[in-house]
């Protein structure tokens, strides 16, 4: 029923209607709102509950009451509620039943009524309603205050627990660019989600298997002792590894490189012949005479670069005859779990990984638990888990000889898996003529899809959702694991999505790790700080600030990691940057030394005010309880308040816990949404206290002529702006970013 069977012919309210009671709130014992929940949400249900009490005592089943949003103009209502599909399905008009229901609402207030409404207006099918904003102001300020760090975050995932791979970078050589993003989409997720009251563990998946870092191992065991590292210990071990693939591939066509570095030492012309030779030697096949152009090149390059370290290296090496092969025999005792070899690895391993913790922590990042590839097989899971998918309808044994007569490798055949269980193909769905999931070579031995599988099953046995974070490339091979999961145990299906990102594009120059060229996280770090240290050098010398070295060097150290974050999470994960450093250290753009330096505006009204309290020049700031909201009334604090302060909540949880859809779509994370809120909040309180903005504190000459009669509002908008700072710097730590007071 609607209000009623005679309410539901004539759309109207019957008069009886107006004099009914609505639910009594005092002013002075509005409950506080809840900490751990959305208060936006709180004052939708608490505006319901006013609107919904009216309409009870008609109809007391009515359950579908539509909700209560946000207008979005605030000039012209705080709220509104659509009652279009409510009268739809009474069969009533909903203009005409609006109008009723406004007037009896309206008369009620009128009549004594002391909610939290103030007043509605009814416009069509929309019922504007007006809020008490000084109880509101009250509500929120409480909640800011007696949460502080925690305002904003909610127990929306129950303590669910999710496991956030990211990073996971090669353990031979040091972060990039690329890598720096994965690491801030995945450590930032891992804060958001954290707020959001999942139990997150971040996890980096160590890759010591395989043939670069066999390769870097062999050449790291034998020249260890030999020179001591002159760089940090991950650029040393990258450079290794640059070199050691640049001497097997001179192998591979032909030419010896202990040869090369005798000619190197004799000069260009040494190397001129010693090439034309080369050549010569492979005339006639197309690729090993790019091979030998490409790797001599490479070679003096990183000759040129490393040439203190080459120089032992390479004396040691060339007495390998074959390098593939001795690394091939390092990485299969390593696998069979060789003490010797072990040794030689984890030495390799731990300490690039030292490194590369290094690098993290410039940032503020900590991963909790680092997974060995290596260990899947010494712990007995990766034959564990082949024995079940040997098992499968699906599976497709190796063969030395297939129908073309060549080795072919072990696979699970996807396309009949998901034409079996009649899953979506084409948009939305799985793409046609699936290819299939190799998992082991034609010997037998596993490939790194199929470890990626049975990790994937360890990390789905101690979390209840797995994220894993990676580059746009990998995208089919990480449905491949999911989808490969799912067919081994359908209780996975939705237990594991991705979250990938698009590369980072540089202004200049080009990537290359045979080359040992990378744009390294530390070597960026080191650029950024340069140029925000000048720029903050002249604004402290245009404001007369003298500073310590330590603040200065505290302070530039925070904004130059802050820009970096800023940079890599401003957008959406698969929008590609074009990382330019002059437009992320730009102080009047959207920006992270942006947002820090308005920040630090609103600490400097708080000091400035605490200032004139200590000289006795205005009363001190009494406790909020004690405060007059009812001064906030100037609309840009009551835009701050309903655009930014009360929906933060809502905008982490949106962004850090989405719907999480049927496979293979995937959930729309949000990790764009924290600076984007950040960089319009900042610009909204410019506004507020700007030059036409509203004035929060006394100027002296005002104080001095007498009669100043502010105390009140100003204490309220010192509240205010305490809890502005304390929503910012909220934000701030939820992008790794410490805040600061002075700037």
């Amino acid at each position: 029923s609607a209000l009623g069977t005679h309410v539901a012919r004539r759309a109207r309210f019957p008069r009886v209607l107006r004099s009914l009671p609505l639910a009594s709130h005092p002013m002075t014992a509005d409950p506080p709102f809840i900490p751990l929940k959305d208060p936006l949400q709180e004052l939708f249900d608490r505006l319901s509950a006013e609107i919904g009490s009216f309409i009870a005592e008609k109809e007391p089943d009515a359950t579908d009451l539509p909700p209560v949003g946000k207008s979005r103009d605030l000039t012209k209502a705080d709220f509104t509620v659509q009652w279009s599909r409510f009268c739809a399905a009474r069969k009533v008009n909903p203009v005409a039943y609006v109008k009723e229901l406004g007037e009896g609402l309206q008369a009620k207030i009128e009549g004594g009524h002391d909610g939290l409404i103030t007043k509605v207006e009814a416009v069509g099918p929309y019922l504007n309603l007006f809020v008490n904003r000084a109880r509101v102001f009250s509500l929120v300020l409480n909640l800011v205050q007696t949460t502080g760090e925690k305002f904003g975050h909610t127990d929306h995932a129950g303590m669910k627990r999710v496991i956030i791979e990211h990073t996971s970078s090669n353990p031979n050589a040091p972060l990039h660019i690329g890598n720096l993003r994965n690491v801030m989409i995945g450590a930032h997720l891992a804060k958001m989600q954290q707020a959001c009251g999942w139990d997150v563990t971040q996890a980096f998946y160590v890759n010591d298997l395989g043939a670069q870092i066999g390769l870097t191992a062999l050449a790291y065991s034998r020249i260890y002792h030999k020179i001591k590292p002159y760089m940090k210990i991950d650029h040393w071990i990258g450079a290794m590894y640059a070199v050691m693939n640049t001497c097997q591939e001179l192998q591979q066509v032909g030419v010896d490189f202990g040869t090369l570095e005798d000619a190197c030492a004799l000069g260009a012309d040494a190397v001129a012949a010693l090439m034309e030779t080369s050549l010569a030697a492979v005339a006639g096949d197309e690729k090993k005479t790019k091979g030998v152009v490409e790797y001599f090149d490479i070679y003096q390059d990183l000759r040129e670069r490393f040439e203190a370290m080459m120089t032992v290296m390479i004396a040691d090496i060339r007495t390998i005859d074959d390098i593939k092969t001795e690394a091939g025999k390092l990485n299969l005792a390593y696998e069979k779990q060789e003490e010797w070899a072990i040794k030689i690895f984890r030495k390799m391993v731990v300490d690039c990984l030292t490194g590369v913790q290094q690098t993290l922590s410039t940032y503020n990042v900590q991963h909790d638990v680092f997974d060995f590839e290596s260990e899947l097989g010494w712990e007995g899971s990766n034959d564990k888990v082949l024995e079940i998918m040997e098992n499968s309808d699906y599976f497709v044994p190796q063969t030395q000889k297939n129908e073309q007569g060549v080795p072919q490798g072990a696979y699970l055949d996807m396309a009949s898996f998901i034409t079996d269980q009649g899953l979506k193909l084409g948009k939305g769905g799985y793409q046609k003529e699936y290819p299939p999931l190799y998992v082991l070579r034609p010997d037998g031995s596993t490939l790194y899809t199929y470890r990626d599988i049975v990790y994937s099953f360890k990390k789905a046995a101690r979390s209840d959702l797995i994220l894993n974070i990676i580059c746009s490339e990998q995208e089919l091979a990480q449905q491949k694991v999911s989808l490969g999961m799912m067919m081994m145990n359908p209780e996975m299906k939705g237990r594991q999505y991705h979250l990938s990102y698009d590369l980072v594009k540089l202004t200049t120059g080009k990537m290359s790790g045979r080359r040992g060229r990378y744009l390294l996280a530390d070597d960026l770090y080191d650029d950024l700080k340069t140029v925000i240290k000048e720029k903050m050098g002249k604004k402290f010398l245009e404001k007369g600030e003298d500073v310590t070295p330590e603040f200065f060097e505290q302070v530039t150290h925070e904004v130059s990691t802050a820009a970096m974050k800023y940079a890599l999470l401003s957008v959406g994960c698969l929008t590609q940057i074009n990382f330019d450093i002059a437009k992320i250290t730009d102080f009047e753009d959207a920006s992270a030394p942006f947002i820090l330096y308005n920040s630090t505006r609103v600490a400097s009204v708080v000091r400035k005010f605490e200032k004139k309290v200590a000289d006795g020049r205005v009363p001190a700031l009494p406790e909020l309880s004690k405060c007059d909201t009812g001064k906030l009334d100037d609309d840009k604090e009551w835009e701050i308040l309903m655009e930014f302060m009360l929906p933060f909540a809502s905008m982490i949880r949106d962004g850090a816990s989405p719907a999480l859809p049927e496979p293979p779509l995937l959930p729309q994370y949000g990790t764009h949404k924290v600076c984007d809120f950040l960089n319009h909040m900042v610009r909204a309180l410019s506004a507020y206290y700007g030059p036409t903005g509203v004035r929060i504190l006394p100027v002296d000459s005002v104080l001095d002529a007498g009669g100043w009669d502010g105390a009140s509002a100003m204490h309220a908008r010192v509240h205010l702006c305490k809890a502005f700072k304390q929503v910012i710097d909220n934000g701030l730590r939820l992008l790794m970013i410490e805040p600061l007071e002075r700037m």
